[in-house]
Order: structure tokens, then C-alpha cells, then sequence
């Protein structure tokens, strides 16, 4: 009966441990339950907070990207303004110069028609000078007109003087009328020695240019004067 008695008082020995084994074990169990729960709650929570910061910052990094949508749109808006007026005035610029340069071709063009051809316009038929001419010793006869009478009276050439042909002169005593008729009246234009010495206008150039070439005569003004260290020569 002894042995009996101590295996049952092993056996419900054992089966105490057991049992206090068995509430340990739940125990750790429930505490570790409950340890998980708290840190799936404290997850959850960390993780809402960021999914909702998350969130956040992309709504107002998207209002932020509309704005700058916006503002960049506005400023190419203004851009294209600016270029559209730019342009416009560009073409205005461009249309004011080119105008100023066709007026100023223009009056460049008047200027030197006048200085050439003088106020005469239609040209005169043009009489070659003949290549050989005898030379003949003649007094040129002094003209009686003066500078100032054809200031006063105008000019007027007579009608024969216009329609006749252009004698066929000696090139020195054309040169010597042209000379001492400019001398007399003072100055004279281009057309007032032609129509006077009854020269085409072709002669008429090319003898006043080899004048002044031989430094007889100067211009001035579209008029021709004879040059003071000729008339000192002379004297």
C-alpha cells in the first residue's frame, strides 16, 4: 500500500506541474496575444497616419504642379504676346525704313537727274563732233548778256536755237565760246550754255567736264563758274 500511495502522490504531483504548466503556456499565450494586438493596433495607426500624410502631400504636390501648369501657361501666353507685338513692329519698323529708302533712292535719283540733265528733261537729238576739223583762226565775238539781265529776264532761247542743227565747230572755239560766255554772264547752268552756244547736250558735258578737268572752270550748285586762277592766267 506504501508504494501505492507514492505513485498516486507522484502522479498527482505531476499532474499539478502539468496544470500550472498549462496555465503558464496560456498565460504566455493571452500576454502574447495581447502583445500583437497592441502592436498591429500601433501599426495600423503608423500606417494610416502615413497612408493620410501620403495622401496629403500628393494633393498639394498636385495643386502645387496645376499652379505651376498654369502659371507657365500664362507666361507662354505673355511670351507670344510679346513676340506677335514685337513682330508687328518689327514690320512697321521695316515698312517706315523701306519707305524712307525708296523716297530717299527717290530724291537721290531727282538729285542727280537735276545735276546732270538739269531741268530740261526730254533729250536733244545728239550730233556727233567731227573727228577732224580744219582749225580756223576766228575772233569769237563777245556775247552781250550779263548774269544779272538773265536773272531779271529769264532765260529764253530763240526758237532757231532749239530746232537748228549743231554746226559742226572747231572743239577749241566751241570750248572758247562756252568759256567766255560763262565768264560774261557770271555762272551759267548746264542748260543755259546749251541752249546759248547752240550745242547738244552730249557736247555740252563733255566740253564743260574736259574744262574742268583742265582746271578752267569749277562747279557749284549746278552751276559753272569760271576758276579765279584762270581769269588771273589770263590776265
Amino acid at each position: 500500500m506504501a508504494l501505492k500511495d507514492l505513485w498516486e502522490q507522484e502522479r498527482a504531483h505531476r499532474l499539478q506541474i502539468t496544470a500550472e504548466r498549462r496555465q503558464k503556456v496560456i498565460h504566455w499565450k493571452q500576454q502574447t496575444q495581447q502583445e500583437f494586438q497592441l502592436q498591429a493596433d500601433v501599426l495600423h495607426q503608423e500606417l494610416s497616419s502615413f497612408v493620410t500624410s501620403l495622401d496629403n502631400n500628393r494633393k498639394l504636390q498636385q495643386q502645387q504642379f496645376q499652379q505651376e501648369i498654369v502659371e507657365r501657361q500664362l507666361e507662354i501666353l505673355q511670351i507670344k504676346t510679346d513676340v506677335s507685338q514685337r513682330q508687328q513692329e518689327y514690320r512697321q519698323q521695316r515698312a517706315a525704313k523701306a519707305q524712307a529708302l525708296f523716297q530717299n533712292l527717290q530724291n537721290f535719283r531727282e538729285i542727280l537727274h537735276n545735276s546732270v540733265w538739269g531741268d530740261y528733261s526730254p533729250e536733244q537729238p545728239v550730233s556727233p563732233i567731227p573727228a577732224k576739223e580744219e582749225k580756223s583762226v576766228a575772233t569769237v565775238p563777245k556775247w552781250s548778256i550779263s548774269r544779272s539781265a538773265i536773272k531779271a529776264n529769264g532765260f529764253r532761247p530763240s526758237a532757231n536755237t532749239m530746232t537748228k542743227k549743231v554746226p559742226a565747230l572747231n572743239a577749241d572755239t566751241v570750248k572758247s565760246k562756252v568759256q567766255q560766255y560763262i565768264q560774261q554772264a557770271e555762272g551759267a547752268t548746264l542748260i543755259e550754255i546749251e541752249e546759248v552756244i547752240g550745242l547738244s547736250r552730249v557736247q555740252t558735258i563733255d566740253i564743260l567736264r574736259s574744262l574742268i578737268k583742265q582746271g578752267l572752270l569749277e562747279q557749284r550748285d549746278r552751276q559753272y563758274f569760271i576758276r579765279q586762277q584762270a581769269i588771273s592766267g589770263q590776265t
